[in-house]
C-alpha cells in the first residue's frame, strides 16, 4: 500500500485535552452550585462531541441527562464560553508527538485533522499549541452533516485532500474513530494513550494498535510505501 496521507483525531490522540475539558465543565456546573467533576470522569465523554460530553456531566450530576432540559439549554452556552477560555491553556501534546509528525513530512507524507471538536476551538487549540503548520486539511465539528461515529467527516477529509481511501491512514484513539473509519472503508491505528470511554482500545478492534509516537513511526516505516503528492 503506498500512504499519502495520514489523517489524525485531535483530542485523546495528538493532544492531552482532558484537563482544560473538565476545568471548563466545572466552571459551568458552578453556576448551578453543582459538584466539580474529576478529570477520570470527564475524559470518558471525550470523543462524540460537546453537547454529548456535557450531557453526560450533568447526568452524573443531576441525573437528568436531556439535551432539552431548561438547564442543558442554559448552562451549555457557559460550558462553550469557559471552553473557548481555557483552550490551549491546560492541554499538552502526547509524547514526541511534534518530532514525530516532523518526521512524517520528511518522509512526504501529508497531514490532516478528523475532530467532532468545534471548528473555532480546533483552530484555537492548534494555533496556541503552534501546531496549525502541520495539517493540509482539518475537518472540525460542524464541516461535515454528521460527525463521528459517521464516516462524514473522513470522507468530507478524502475529497478535500484529493485522495482515495487506499491512500490514507486514520490514527485515533476510541471506538468513535474505530466506527467511522470502518463505515468510511478506510485502515484506522488507534493509540494506547487516547480515552476510549474508560475502555482499552484493544476492545475496539482497529486494524493496529500502537504505543505511542515513536511506535507510530517505526510501524509505519515497516508498513507501508511512502510515496510524495506533488
Amino acid at each position: 500500500m503506498t500512504l499519502k496521507y495520514i489523517l489524525f483525531d485531535l483530542d485523546g490522540t495528538l493532544i492531552d485535552t482532558a484537563a482544560e475539558i473538565t476545568e471548563a465543565t466545572n466552571r459551568a456546573l458552578a453556576f448551578d452550585r453543582l459538584p466539580a467533576l474529576k478529570r477520570e470522569e470527564v475524559q470518558n465523554w471525550i470523543g462524540k462531541g460537546t453537547a454529548w460530553l456535557f450531557s453526560k456531566a450533568l447526568a452524573r450530576s443531576t441525573g437528568e441527562s436531556s439535551q432539552e432540559s431548561e438547564q442543558f439549554k442554559r448552562l451549555y452556552p457557559e460550558f462553550l464560553k469557559q471552553y473557548q477560555l481555557v483552550t490551549g491553556q491546560l492541554s499538552e501534546p502526547f509524547c514526541d508527538m511534534e518530532a514525530i509528525l516532523s518526521l512524517i513530512k520528511q518522509e512526504g507524507i501529508k497531514l490532516g485533522i478528523v475532530t467532532n471538536k468545534e471548528r473555532s476551538l480546533t483552530l484555537q487549540l492548534l494555533e496556541h499549541l503552534k501546531l496549525t503548520h502541520y495539517f493540509d486539511v482539518v475537518v472540525a465539528g460542524g464541516d461535515a452533516l454528521r460527525g463521528k461515529p459517521h464516516p462524514d467527516p473522513l470522507l468530507l477529509a478524502l475529497d478535500q485532500a484529493g485522495i482515495s481511501r487506499d491512500e490514507v491512514l486514520f490514527v485515533g484513539d476510541s471506538v468513535n474513530d474505530v466506527e467511522a473509519a470502518r463505515a468510511a472503508q478506510i485502515s484506522i491505528w488507534a493509540f494506547t494513550h487516547g480515552y476510549n470511554h474508560g475502555l482499552p482500545i484493544s476492545d475496539a478492534k482497529p486494524d493496529r494498535v500502537i504505543n505511542g509516537f515513536t511506535d507510530l513511526y517505526t510501524q509505519l516505516k515497516t508498513t507501508f510505501t511512502f510515496l510524495p503528492i506533488h
